[in-house]
């Protein structure tokens, strides 16, 4: 039996016209490491107490200003806001409360929020870019373990650090809501007035949580890297937000349509073409404004359902762009909404301004196989570091132009540096379409046209702590895991590893038998194999089926010419200017349009106005920022080109040598799926110290590892998940 076609591919040079584009997304800054992922990589092992020292106080400083930024936001719904900060505020702008519209009033709440999340936001960033290039803490907090332990209160579905974080958020809620409540009850409310302060109480609550919805999901992020938390997670925590927001907002609505509904104006909520602006016809406009924002973000949760997200996915990505007017219209219900907004809008808006640095050409493709089973493995060249396990996106113009579809890396540096690997397998019509697309590729000897973007949050490394690490994976869910066995296998050389994966049929084994063949070697006496496929297989397998298929798309016509480069992160020193500028353009236009409501003053009808232009020129100060240092190092590296890497795929050429009967005999495969209990019963009897238990797969066989290991003390079992 032979493989599917292979395609190496050389890259080519980037045409003039995108030099400078490049210049920014490469890293071409000595002093400073990339995103924050080489540190990972040995830094810890050589750092001095001194250092490690200034790096554990460090990320304990950034901690102190992510909470206070993260506080400001709720603390201006407490009883303290007034007398400790609005009324001392007020003084500063010469603000007297005993003569109307004297001073600039209109600056007590920005300043509020500059002190008390654009200042820390901005001081811990730049903090956690010099720890990281200095002092690097680079291992898990002692914590990890515990948080990432299921109770099986939760019947294992919720970990300790979920359970806080939902503790955290849900108590947050509890309290602003509270607050907003009980400062406009009277014992003489009737029931009108409890509908129309509950509303108001949800709408503050809800604001709370849309200032934190989009950070977690925010790619690039120094604070989820803080954090410790991976980019798939994010996306979850993202999601719970999400959901508080959307309940919170529509609930929100509701009790303003029954307030008014009560009192008989309903027409209240309607806008007021005949009405002025500046008096009676500005609250009707402002309410429905809300309903527009809250309509929005209505679509966003609906089209964000994971029926929605797999079989529809284009529509769940042009929906999700519904944000921007959602943030829009909510300004306009809300004068004061854009500066609570104002940080989240610009490290969002900035953080996409670094993505889209990195993705300005295709990335230059080394290698592309079609496996059997249905599996593609693409390797692409890279300029920077990337950590094992991490995520990586691709976008093929041929296949779609605005989808982005996730992947985790299956290579480590420590074989591979130059070159980064993923593996796809046909699991819908856009994998599928991949799969028919390097095909053709192949026939035409044209360079697949592929777009990656990554320098994501990586999962923490695997401790050297550890006597043994087992890495259970279900199918393709076991990419993420082979790229850290390899590196385990390379780096802890005392650590005994274990490989537990289930399959559904043996072709899915023999795709991957170079890598199995790979890693039996490397490993030798401490690594042990333990394969199973759980369904009945056929006697052979076809692995050039592809070629029989019938073409139902051409993706490829004749030969197109394409200039690639290989992938490169934007640098920690980019990173940390467009952070700076981003903050200070945006900021200080926002100063210029506010003080005085300059647009507003004269003549008061244009409010409207006056927030649009507020909403417009943050985002503005965003884009002002990404082209100020595309500009300037364009400039200074106009002559540098990156040379392109020649890799192999480190020995390993991706030939089949076995069949699957020489392949079931040599790796001793087993029929049905791995006994649990007593692997994980025979692991604990024969070791003394902690034992890391990595699995990658279906949830069913994620709930099977936490049902048998949860209760085990030694067990650290960590998931890595990433469904979108």
């Amino acid at each position: 039996m032979t493989e599917g076609p292979v395609s190496q591919y050389v890259g080519a040079t980037t045409p003039k016209q995108s030099e400078h584009l490049y210049a920014f997304s490469a890293n071409n800054d000595p002093p400073l490491h990339g995103s924050g992922l080489a540190p990972r990589l040995g830094h810890l092992a050589s750092a001095s107490p001194t250092s490690r020292v200034f790096g554990i106080l460090g990320h304990g400083i950034v901690g102190l200003l992510l909470v206070l930024a993260v506080l400001t936001p709720a603390g201006y719904n407490f009883p303290l806001y007034a007398p400790t900060f609005s009324t001392p505020m007020s003084t500063w702008w010469g603000v007297n409360p005993k003569v109307k519209g004297s001073g600039h009033s209109e600056m007590v709440v920005p300043t509020y929020f500059f002190l008390g999340t654009v200042l820390p936001v901005l001081v811990a960033g730049v903090l956690f870019a010099l720890v990281q290039v200095k002092a690097p803490v680079g291992s898990p907090s002692p914590l990890s373990p515990f948080l990432h332990r299921k109770p099986k209160l939760f019947k294992s579905m919720l970990s300790y650090g979920e359970i806080l974080f939902i503790a955290v958020i849900v108590t947050v809620n509890v309290l602003v809501f509270n607050y907003q409540f009980v400062k406009r009850y009277k014992p003489t409310n009737t029931t009108a007035d409890t509908f129309k302060n509950v509303g108001t109480a949800l709408g503050f609550t809800g604001l709370f949580d849309m200032v934190l919805v989009a950070l977690p999901a925010t790619r690039h992020s120094f604070w989820m890297e803080w954090l410790d938390i991976p980019y798939a997670h994010g996306v979850k925590y993202h999601k719970w937000i999400g959901v508080l927001t959307i309940v919170a907002f529509v609930a929100h609505t509701v009790c303003f349509v029954v307030y008014y509904a009560i009192v008989g104006k309903l027409y209240k909520l309607l806008p007021c073409v005949n009405c002025d602006m500046a008096t009676d016809g500005m609250a009707n406009w402002e309410y429905f404004f809300g309903i527009l924002s809250m309509a929005c973000f209505v679509v966003m949760g609906a089209t964000s359902l994971p029926y929605v997200r797999r079989h529809h996915y284009t529509v769940f990505y042009a929906t999700h762009f519904l944000f921007i007017p959602a943030t829009l219209f909510a300004v306009f219900h809300w004068g004061n909404i854009i500066y609570f907004l104002f940080t989240s809008i610009v490290l969002y808006v900035g953080n996409r301004m670094l993505s889209q640095a990195s993705i300005v050409t295709p990335v230059s493709l080394a290698r592309a196989v079609q496996l059997s089973s249905d599996v593609v493995e693409l390797s692409f060249e890279c300029a920077t570091g990337y950590s094992p396990g991490d995520a990586v996106w691709i976008k093929v113009p041929a296949l779609s132009k605005t989808q982005w579809h996730p992947f985790s890396v299956a290579s480590t540096p420590l074989e591979t540096p130059d070159l980064l690997t993923i593996y796809v397998k046909n699991l819908g019509s856009w994998t599928a379409g991949l799969h028919e697309y390097i095909g053709q590729c192949q026939e035409k000897n044209v360079q697949p046209v592929i777009y990656m973007d990554g320098g994501y949050t990586s999962a923490a490394p695997i401790p050297a702590t550890h006597s043994d690490v087992v890495f259970i994976g279900g199918g393709i869910g076991i990419t993420p895991l082979m790229g850290q066995l390899l590196h385990i296998l390379r780096s802890h050389p005392t650590q005994n590893a274990w490989l537990i994966w289930n399959v559904r049929r043996k072709d899915m084994l023999v795709a991957f038998q170079s890598w199995l063949h790979h890693i039996e070697v490397l490993g030798g006496s401490r690594l042990k194999i333990r394969l199973h496929v759980t369904q009945d297989d056929t006697t052979s397998f076809d692995l050039d089926t592809h070629d029989d298929k019938p073409r139902h798309a051409r993706y490829v016509d004749g030969h197109v010419a394409v200039e690639s480069r290989p992938y490169s992160h934007v640098s920690t020193f980019k990173r940390v200017w467009m952070l700076l500028l981003a903050f200070g353009f945006s900021g200080g236009l926002l100063v210029a349009v506010t003080f005085g409501n300059k647009i507003q003053s004269n003549p008061p009808r244009l409010w409207l106005l006056q927030r649009f232009v507020q909403f417009c020129v943050v985002v503005l100060g965003c884009f002002l920022a990404y082209w100020v240092i595309k500009y300037a190092n364009g400039r200074s590296s106009q002559h540098q080109l990156t040379g392109v890497v020649s890799s192999s795929s480190g020995g390993r050429d991706g030939k089949v040598h076995l069949n699957a009967d020489e392949m079931t005999a040599h790796f001793n495969v087993q029929t049905g799926r791995a006994n649990l209990a007593d692997l994980f019963h025979e692991i604990e009897a024969s070791r003394v110290s902690t034992v890391g238990v990595y699995v990658s797969g279906p949830m069913s066989l994620i709930h099977a590892v936490d049902l048998h290991g949860q209760g085990i003390s030694k067990f650290h079992i960590r998931h890595e998940v990433f469904e979108l």
